[in-house]
């Protein structure tokens, strides 16, 4: 497997954002089919999860992220607002397409359980996919989208914001899981 590397791309566009992430989908659907085994070993020197909890973790944000690039396209839902938290610094770090480690801990609600269903995480995957492919159906819905939804750390997102959250916290995982998967091999 060749690993994904980190790489700063402030010009890449929603397109290029949407391109990557099938790309990425496809690096996880090659790591899931790895031995069960390989994928739950623990490497606690790189990580406190296994390969298979970063690609659980890495799915479940996925499909938040683009849920919420969808609901902005059609401006409907409970989170879809105006803007009024927008966060230089969580800009710049999308703006970089790199998540520096270590300076977050993963939300309850994407946190992998301790026992990890893999079928699940490749049913979320196969949904991920189909999400990434009806919103690049509809680019011009996305761009055109005036609101935002909050993230929890990053403050308030566009549509294409939360595509490009998507893409680089996918590589950000897909590097860590690398690691492990170096490790335990």
């Amino acid at each position: 497997m060749v690993p994904i590397k980190p790489e700063a791309r402030p010009e890449a566009s929603l397109e290029d954002d949407l391109e990557e992430l099938a790309v990425q989908l496809q690096r996880v659907n090659v790591v899931l089919a790895l031995p069960e085994e390989r994928l739950l070993a623990r490497a606690p020197d790189v990580s406190g999860w296994s390969a298979g909890a970063h690609v659980f973790h890495l799915v479940l944000a996925c499909d938040l992220s683009l849920r919420n690039a969808a609901s902005l396209a059609k401006d409907t839902g409970r989170l879809v607002r105006a803007p009024e938290d927008r966060k230089d610094e969580a800009l710049a770090i999308l703006e970089a397409g790199v998540i520096p480690r270590g300076v977050a801990q993963a939300p309850r609600f994407v946190t992998p359980p301790p026992r990890l269903d893999l079928k699940l995480a490749q049913q979320l995957l196969d949904e991920v996919g189909q999400a990434r492919a009806a919103l690049a159906a509809d680019l011009d819905a996305l761009r055109a989208a005036p609101r935002v939804i909050p993230h929890q750390l990053l403050g308030d997102l566009t549509g294409p914001e939360w595509v490009r959250f998507a893409r680089v916290h996918t590589n950000h995982h897909l590097q860590i899981l690398d690691e492990v998967l170096a490790v335990v091999s």
